[in-house]
């Protein structure tokens, strides 16, 4: 059965829908709601770029053994988390997913589907948060009723939804949306977008008022100001020059752009969508205070800073609905590999690469590995400063030495 929401049904007879969109006033008198940060370009480069990047990074299933920890590919899980999840969705769309969820609802969930003999998990399907609510018992635990596109409620574990929370309150079973605790700020930045869109929809002319010293009646009145403004919009379609008789003159009342700070204004609002969403200024394409050096500082920060909390409350998830108690016990557990994102460029990872060969703390396979190269016979050794011989035959020399011969 397949969970994805779609636009018809939000109906009349399926409210659940309508709740999530949080709409309420705002003090710009501009309607918010969920959609509306996916509108505000600031706001939409912000929640793209933390969704792509975490989609981007893979995702593996290890276990832990004598040698250290290794990938369970062979695992069914490993292969949902790794390449498809579902029918419908490969895992980087599967991870976008939950992202954008928890960037703009506050909270993910995701239908586990298992097998009822087994209990093998069959594919794991993202589920609109407008679908899901969370229901606590008279004994304190805590039920999901799931909602499909015909109406009929499932009742749920919590292993079987995987909610992953995002930033929130005490108490509160679902994170915080950010349409609903900063709507006056989301609305002021549609409030500027649609200034701008309506002043210079009118030919940059500014609002302004007729004076004239002749006496006319309110139906007299109606006529003149659309005559008026047919006319002014005939001038500016054809390119002419509009032009008042005598009596009339056209005085501006709004206040000039300059005087306003407008411009200054919309760069504020990309700086508030940056602060709401921790993403670095730079990485919103505002480049005035760029300040990082290189490739690696500037990627750091950003997942130290911003994805950290993504990825550190996904691996969370799946390791509490998608491992048993016993199976984390023994050491089992989903992480991202965030190596790729901090492999800066090629004169770092050589000297990165260089010290870590020249410690004997990696081969040379294990390098080659890293940059997608094919392994080579007889390039697993760990080799150490001492002229660069392998490590065993240095533990020789040590104790011949020591032996006086």
């Amino acid at each position: 059965m397949a969970w994805a929401l779609k636009g018809t049904d939000l109906t009349l007879t399926n409210p659940h829908g309508w709740n999530v969109l949080g709409v309420g006033p705002t003090w710009a008198k501009v309607p918010v709601g969920e959609l509306t940060q996916l509108k505000i370009t600031a706001s939409w480069s912000a929640i793209r770029l933390i969704a792509e990047t975490v989609g981007t990074i893979p995702l593996h299933l290890y276990r832990t053994t004598q040698k250290g920890r290794e990938r369970a590919k062979d695992d069914p899980r490993y292969t949902l988390v790794h390449d498809q999840p579902c029918d419908y969705l490969t895992a980087p769309e599967w991870k976008e997913a939950m992202v954008v969820s928890l960037a703009t609802m506050g909270q993910s969930y995701n239908a586990v589907d298992r097998m009822e003999s087994t209990g093998r998990i069959l594919q794991i399907q993202p589920v609109h948060k407008s679908r899901v609510k969370p229901e606590v018992l008279q004994d304190g635990a805590i039920v999901y009723w799931l909602s499909d596109r015909h109406g009929r409620r499932v009742q749920r574990k919590r292993e079987d939804v995987m909610p992953i929370r995002g930033f929130g309150g005490v108490g509160e079973l679902e994170g915080y949306a950010p349409h609903q605790l900063h709507s006056n700020s989301l609305a002021l930045a549609v409030a500027l977008e649609k200034y701008a869109a309506e002043f210079f929809g009118s030919g940059g002319r500014p609002q302004g008022i007729l004076k004239t010293t002749a006496d006319f009646g309110e139906q007299q009145r109606d006529q003149i100001r659309a005559g008026f403004a047919q006319y002014l919009k005939e001038s500016r379609d054809k390119g002419e020059l509009p032009v008042l008789d005598g009596e009339t003159e056209y005085q501006p009342i709004s206040t000039p752009n300059n005087e306003a700070q407008f411009i200054e204004s919309r760069k504020l609002q990309i700086a508030e969508a940056a602060r709401i969403y921790r993403v670095p200024l730079h990485m919103l394409m505002e480049m005035d205070k760029a300040s990082y050096a290189n490739t690696e500082q500037a990627n750091k920060h950003f997942l130290d800073y911003t994805l950290m909390a993504y990825l550190v409350r996904i691996e969370s998830g799946l390791n509490s609905c998608l491992l048993t108690p016993a199976e984390r016990r023994a050491g089992m557990y989903f992480q991202f590999d965030v190596r790729g994102l901090l492999r800066g460029d090629s004169s770092q990872r050589g000297d990165y690469y260089m010290k870590l060969r020249t410690a004997g703390a990696i081969t040379q396979n294990e390098i080659r590995e890293r940059e997608d190269m094919p392994l080579m016979d007889g390039a697993d050794d760990l080799h150490v400063p001492l002229n660069m011989a392998p490590s065993g035959l240095l533990g020789e020399i040590l104790t011949r030495d020591k032996g006086g011969a």
